[in-house]
């Protein structure tokens, strides 16, 4: 499997490029296989803490700090939306107009043994924002999403872009009527304010697993990055 690849790493906080096929944390890890584990071999640490997480089959970049200070201070910082998530997705579609999906999302989430399900009410209030829509040049029978993260739930883009009649390809969970296997979701740009009141932006440039991308989001993500 790939290595993590560090980013930025600072004394109390880092930015982690994590490899699809690779569990951010594991409850029962004896063969060191997680993030978390990798990373504190690595790094030499004796605490990780992660202020958000993403999913094993999901690739891209993680905030991970280093003691509970740091970790508070993050997690202050997300739940008050200071934090910048931009997610990019492939994506089937049977909507005439993907284009139409553009705009920001609300959805209420329930998760049951570890599956979220979309509910009308009673589940966690979840939002997010799609910037863009645009065919993957690689792959005729599907999309590229550019996503903005309103909120963090469990597979809360996996299961809303389900809902939406745009499932992920190859999402074994929520698309049992995927055309293929070929899954991809790349946590993409990370904006926060590091722990000093820096503004600091993060973009794996050179990521060799991302997918060929359009134009059109690649000139979005120019725009995105830039201002932040």
């Amino acid at each position: 499997m790939e290595k993590p690849k560090i980013l930025i790493q600072t004394e109390k906080w880092a930015v982690i490029f994590k490899p699809a096929g690779m569990a951010t944390q594991l409850s029962y890890d004896s063969k060191g296989s997680s993030l978390e584990a990798v990373l504190k071999n690595t790094l030499e640490k004796e605490h990780i803490f992660f202020p958000h997480r993403l999913d094993r089959i999901t690739q891209g970049l993680l905030l991970v700090a280093f003691d509970k200070e740091t970790v508070a201070y993050f997690n202050d910082e997300i739940k008050n939306k200071r934090v910048d998530k931009y997610y990019l997705a492939k994506v089937e579609t049977k909507i005439p107009d993907p284009q139409s999906l553009i705009g920001v999302h609300k959805r209420f989430i329930k998760v049951d043994d570890n599956i979220s399900r979309i509910v009308k009410s009673g589940g966690l209030t979840s939002f997010l924002e799609i910037i863009a829509v645009e065919n993957a040049p690689d792959d005729p029978d599907c999309y590229h999403v550019l996503i903005k993260l309103l909120t963090g739930r469990m597979h809360q883009i996996r299961v809303m872009l389900a809902d939406m009649g745009i499932p992920l390809c190859g999402d074994f969970l929520y698309n049992s009527e995927s055309k293929g296997n070929d899954f991809y979701l790349e946590s993409l740009i990370l904006s926060f304010n590091d722990p000093e009141g820096t503004r600091k932006t993060y973009f794996y440039e050179n990521n060799p697993d991302r997918e060929k991308i359009g134009s059109g989001i690649k000139k979005l993500l120019d725009s995105v990055i830039q201002p932040l």
